[in-house]
């Protein structure tokens, strides 16, 4: 069994995010998706419609960082 290294990535600020989380964002934004915050802190991503299985899949899968990215972005701006 073969287990390949998380790579990280250390933001300004010390935050440290795993890449793979950066390059799911990065993809959405590409592709015209907002990712954003609602009021409960839970991860909102729109157009909903366009949304594929696959976006569902990696989304949950980087629930937390995409979250924390997310903040982020938002405090940096």
């Amino acid at each position: 069994m073969t287990t390949s290294a998380l790579e990280l990535v250390t933001l300004t600020g010390g935050m440290v995010v795993p890449l793979s989380a950066l390059q799911v964002l990065w993809d959405l934004e590409t592709r015209g998706f907002d990712l954003r915050l609602d009021h409960d802190g839970r991860q909102a991503v729109g157009p909903s419609a366009r949304i594929n299985e696959e976006d569902r899949r990696l989304l949950r899968e980087h629930r937390g960082a995409l979250r924390e990215l997310v903040g982020y972005c938002a405090r940096v701006q």
